[in-house]
């Protein structure tokens, strides 16, 4: 192992800890995630034709193909807030299980998209009984590269830590067993990793001193 090992060693940034649940930024892909669950997002079809690329690309290769063959078949549409739960994935997987979540057309991608998507993997994460999640929106893996107008950053966490305090109540209320997520981080490629981190940081903040 070295220090530029990136999928052994990976770089990761804090962003803050609400509710018990210690949130960063990680340099790695969803194949890569050494965690309970690792959560990939899939549109019904890239942008322009072409095929996936990035961490989605890899993740569906140590699936052996059968994300973009279950997605062909019609089997997983990945229409908006449809699920896939891997939960015997193969060596080349880090993770326990696989969650894979639709964005649906990718054309109609917007922050209500994104941010219903991180609400679902985090209540499935929790009801999957993991302590730890990861979270690849793999927008940029579709092809879909104008996002500035998006603010993935603050929309994501905004899920996340919707769905979280929701899923607190709910336990407080004695309706459901307290979750056990100690650890939630968000996948980012290398190169963006330095510059995605401060962006978390600074909406984690806004967000909970706003709460």
């Amino acid at each position: 192992m070295t220090d530029t090992d990136h999928t052994a060693n990976p770089i990761r940034l804090p962003i803050g800890t609400s509710d018990g649940v210690v949130f960063d930024v990680v340099a790695w892909g969803p194949a890569q995630a050494a965690v309970d669950v690792s959560v990939a997002c899939m549109f019904e079809h890239e942008m322009g034709g072409a095929g996936m690329g990035g961490g989605l690309l890899a993740l569906d290769q140590a699936l052996g193909g059968q994300l973009a063959r279950l997605r062909t078949a019609g089997a997983f549409r990945a229409q908006p807030m449809e699920t896939l739960l891997v939960t015997t994935p193969p060596p080349g997987i880090a993770a326990r299980a696989v969650l894979v979540i639709g964005l649906g057309e990718p054309a109609a991608l917007d922050g209500e998209v994104l941010r219903r998507a991180t609400r679902v993997a985090m209540r499935e994460a929790i009801r999957y009984g993991a302590t730890s999640m990861a979270f690849a929106p793999s927008v940029l893996d579709a092809g879909h590269t104008d996002n500035a107008a998006l603010d993935m950053q603050h929309v994501m966490l905004d899920g996340m830590l919707g769905a979280l305090r929701a899923e607190r109540m709910l336990a407080d209320a004695g309706l459901a067993a307290a979750p056990l997520l100690r650890h939630c981080s968000f996948d980012v490629g290398v190169p963006r990793v330095h510059a995605a981190g401060p962006g978390f940081a600074a909406a984690f903040a806004q967000l909970t001193q706003a709460s």
